[in-house]
């Protein structure tokens, strides 16, 4: 008989790794589903956090945090997580049915976390901090006049131009309408030299009709069709060069814009490449649309800011 048992006890004791990798598993996967949910409510309001050459590695860091802890609560109250859990996937089913935050709208936060974790975007300080007024400003703002006549009814074609059939939110749409001006632009655009001997101007209208002109008649037209749209744009000129910046906003609408871009809009274009935006100090994320670029947030030029023009009811910087 005691042979008996010693033999039932050893076979008991083959089946506890298996049942013990079984229940680690099932802890694991509990511990992931919950920390989801708390870490896309959770991660805009962590600091930012970047290492050279600019990765930013908050959110990784938040995640590990997060998944680690509820780990050690699962292993703990087992009991209590899984019942919440259940409450949990039960309130987001009743207000998914009743057209609220759902399942699939879990998903597509979710998704765009992923995402944003693969996008690489190079942070640049404030550009122009001790810049001096911009040259030629008052001729800027009058060539970039988003309200000339005719101007209005040709920036929102090119707006509509592209990407008609991408499926985005309504938060998203004033980029997307931004970024098809900057490709309608950009693809269409021809560089013509100034008259030798003085700088001109045209005004946007004038671009329009001819598609062609040198960097800050392209700056002009762009900065005026996105405007006419309901964007934000600056306008950088550096020591021979000048170039629209496109207004994004925070860190949240920074990712999603590095989403749109290399993930759903320009994605051959972009490939693995980093994205570049300049950073004020309050924080205001603005993406560089310059037409040396094939796509937004395309490489900085390597030249000193010598100022910076914000359009619209913003005032220049001096």
């Amino acid at each position: 008989m005691d042979r008996e048992e010693d033999m039932e006890r050893r076979g008991a004791d083959r089946e506890l790794p298996g049942q013990e990798m079984a229940h680690a598993v099932i802890i694991y996967l509990v511990a992931l589903l919950v920390t989801l949910p708390l870490f896309i409510i959770l991660y805009p309001y962590v600091p930012e956090l970047r290492v050279p050459p600019g990765f930013r590695v908050d959110h990784l860091l938040t995640f590990a945090v997060l998944l680690i802890a509820l780990i050690i609560l699962v292993r703990r109250f087992q009991m209590m997580v899984y019942v919440l859990l259940v409450v949990g996937a039960v309130a987001i089913t009743i207000t998914g049915l009743g057209g609220g935050y759902g399942f699939r709208d879990l998903y597509g936060d979710y998704a765009m976390f992923l995402h944003s974790l693969r996008n690489t975007t190079v942070h640049v300080p404030l550009a122009g901090r001790n810049a001096g007024p911009v040259r030629d400003a008052e001729g800027l703002r009058r060539a970039a006049d988003p309200e000339q006549p005719g101007l209005r009814a040709f920036a929102v074609r090119l707006a509509t131009e592209h990407f008609t059939e991408v499926p985005v939110g309504q938060e998203d749409l004033g980029l997307v309408r931004a970024f098809s001006v900057f490709r309608s632009i950009n693809s269409n655009w021809r560089y013509v030299a100034d008259p030798e001997g003085r700088e001109y101007i045209a005004p946007a209208m004038e671009s329009a009709e001819l598609m062609a002109g040198d960097c800050d008649d392209h700056a002009v037209l762009m900065a005026a069709c996105i405007e006419a749209v309901g964007g934000r744009v600056r306008l950088v000129r550096t020591t021979g060069h000048i170039y629209p910046e496109l207004y994004v906003g925070g860190d949240k609408e920074l990712e999603r814009a590095a989403f749109l871009v290399r993930r759903v809009l320009f994605r051959d274009e972009v490939g693995d490449k980093p994205l570049y935006h300049h950073t004020d100090a309050d924080g205001a994320h603005w993406l560089n649309l310059d037409y040396t670029r094939d796509h937004p947030g395309g490489e900085l030029m390597d030249e000193r800011i010598l100022g910076i023009l914000v359009l619209g009811k913003a005032k220049a910087r001096s």
